[in-house]
């Protein structure tokens, strides 16, 4: 009878390993369909024997009456298993791979018995299948680890789990990682309280395990109890002073406190200590970087490269701290020396770019930013390449350069158009930049940015009708956009004679950014327009005292003068004359009304009032 079981052992191993025979493939899809019948009667019969192969020896159970042998029988059953778990019928792969592996014993169908009643989330059956796992190959953790999560997942007794958890931890006691590894996954699975539950009674059992400790530790963080996260590091780090993550984690605790000194000192005495732990050393000095110490984080950055000359992330954060610190030809020879390992090539030469532009080496600069074909600083560069081109004198190569930068994202593309767009305005060539925001509005006729900017252009272009159909275009679509309501009732209170219309926009503005400084502008502004001068003063001074702006500082003074309080106008305008020397805005109302706060000679506007605001200009 044993040998006979043997036999049917083997079998079943050769069938589950050489599966993809085409014929048995498609006859038993048709065999795995139709289990609801005769199938299920197989597995009640295997299941009644169970007890019986659990108790002593495995013996064959009654051979039904579907097949010619027993032999077959298994053979049968392990190709329907090994077809459902193709299929992706994992649960009743599971029950069909535990019935064999309850048979034959043999670990590697224990195995599959156990991953695909996981799989299928019947964890009671994933329990049973990984402790015959456990019973056909003691000293295997991959089972024990399955047993574990199958008790947490059926929420077993923290106890029974621990238990089982030490055997794991036995059976890998030469390998701390995979077992640390193990440990994060199953605690990512389990909700704090229940996790804290099982890792309390752990470091009972086992007090001074530095992978339990860690592990612990770091629980402790993740639901921030942090005094006790560094008791748990202090106890690890009495017994293991040199422990590669505690040592920098402790520091990050001591950090998360707002104890930035004692962390710096704590990974500064660690240094000193075991000076060729560069994982800490770079820890450090990242720690001195962001703690703007910038000279020493250097140095340490520097011991590092001397040990490690060819790697590109200390080269680079060399480059960017020497830039920090005004060392300019330092920080050159390490991203030139990133360039010739051929590493972070663009950030390379982008900062390689910025460098030579700020030096006003402008061929240089534009070299270097040509490098640059593609990633996150490849609109960037073009800008500046065009922004080059201008402040060399060649306007329109700037623009036929922006013209022919190559871009995929409709997006990118209308950045560019909306940067041709304000080049040109900047050189006052008003009808060119209307043509580059028109192609942007054939490309998103949606495009809320370009249509207020457009509305803008024509604005100043004196172009009112489209102005106003740009701004009520953008608000149909953002019936909230502050910026579009306030610069419509800006413009119609300034330029025409629709006050009430006016007011109603800005009205809108305000409720919606009741502290914006130049909505506040636009509020003083209209009441002034409407007669309402005492209202209009209380806006402006708020505005001016949020913001020191010229454009503020000249519509209080205009008010507060027509107001007959010509002292206050003064006082203001002078002041803003001060932090404004030549704004021309801010000096042209100043001439209309007093010039001689200009030092000019001429007549301001009638300093004879009526006793109600004037609108005289």
């Amino acid at each position: 009878m044993i040998s006979l079981i043997n036999g049917v052992s083997v079998k079943i191993k050769i069938i589950v390993q050489n599966i993809v025979a085409v014929f048995f493939a498609n006859l038993l899809m048709g065999c795995a369909s139709q289990l609801t019948s005769h199938g299920e009667a197989i597995a009640q019969e295997a299941g009644a024997g169970k007890t019986q192969i659990q108790r002593k020896r495995p013996q064959l159970p009654i051979r039904s009456k579907y097949f010619a042998s027993q032999a077959h029988e298994y053979m049968y059953k392990a190709m329907v298993a090994e077809i459902a778990r193709l299929r992706g019928n994992h649960a009743l792969a599971a029950k069909y791979f535990f019935d064999l592996a309850t048979l034959s014993r043999d670990p590697q169908l224990a195995e599959r018995a156990t991953q695909a009643a996981w799989y299928a989330q019947k964890y009671h059956l994933a329990t049973k299948a990984a402790r015959l796992w456990i019973d056909v190959a003691p000293n295997e953790p991959k089972a024990q680890q399955f047993l574990v999560n199958s008790l947490l997942r059926q929420k077993q007794p923290v106890a029974e789990v621990v238990t089982h958890l030490e055997a794991m931890f036995d059976n890998l006691k030469d390998e701390p990682q995979r077992r640390e590894a193990m440990m994060e996954a199953m605690l990512e699975r389990q909700k704090d309280r229940r996790a804290l539950a099982l890792m309390k009674q752990l470091v009972a059992k086992r007090p001074n395990d530095p992978v339990v400790l860690l592990t612990y530790a770091r629980l402790l963080i993740k639901v921030n109890q942090l005094d006790q996260a560094l008791e748990v590091l202090r106890t690890l780090l009495s017994d293991v002073p040199d422990h590669a993550e505690a040592v920098p984690l402790y520091a990050f605790l001591l950090d998360k406190q707002d104890k930035r000194a004692l962390a710096l000192q704590w990974m500064k005495q660690a240094l000193d200590k075991y000076p060729d732990k560069h994982e800490w050393r770079l820890t450090y000095a990242r720690m001195l970087a962001d703690s703007e110490q910038f000279e020493e984080s250097i140095k340490q950055f520097q011991q590092i490269l001397s040990q490690f000359p060819q790697q590109g992330d200390i080269l680079y954060a060399l480059g960017v701290l020497s830039l920090q610190t005004k060392q300019v030809s330092a920080a050159k020879g390490y991203f030139l020396k990133l360039i010739e390992n051929g590493e972070r090539l663009d950030t390379a030469h982008y900062y390689l770019g910025q460098i030579a532009q700020e030096e006003n080496d402008l061929d240089k600069a534009r070299y270097w930013y040509s490098q640059i074909k593609e990633g996150a600083n490849y609109l960037n560069v073009q800008a500046r390449i065009a922004l080059i081109l201008i402040k060399q004198g060649q306007l329109d190569r700037a623009i036929e350069h922006l013209r022919a930068v190559q871009v995929s994202d409709r997006k990118d593309a209308i950045s560019l158009m909306q940067l041709e767009a304000e080049l040109l305005i900047e050189q006052k060539r008003y009808y060119q930049a209307m043509d580059a925001y028109n192609r942007a509005i054939n490309l998103k006729p949606d495009s809320t940015d370009v249509l207020y900017m457009r509305a803008l252009l024509h604005e100043e272009m004196g172009s009112m009708a489209p102005f106003e159909q740009d701004l009520q275009r953008l608000l149909a679509l953002e019936p909230e956009n502050i910026n579009a309501l306030n610069a419509l009732g800006y413009s119609l209170a300034n330029k025409t004679e629709r006050y009430e219309e006016a007011y109603g926009f800005i009205k809108q503005a305000l409720d919606l950014g009741p502290n914006n400084y130049y909505i506040l502008d636009s509020m003083g502004w209209v009441l002034y327009k409407m007669g309402n001068c005492a209202e209009a003063i209380v806006y402006l001074r708020k505005a001016l005292a949020k913001q020191n702006d010229p454009e503020i500082a000249a519509h209080l003074g205009e008010v507060l003068w027509v107001s007959r309080d010509q002292y206050a106008a003064k006082e203001v305008w002078e002041n803003a004359l001060k932090a404004f020397p030549e704004d021309e805005k801010l000096r042209d109302v100043v001439r209309g009304f007093s010039p001689s706060i200009l030092g000019e000679t001429g007549e301001g506007k009638s300093s004879v009032f009526t006793n109600r605001c004037s609108f005289e200009k």
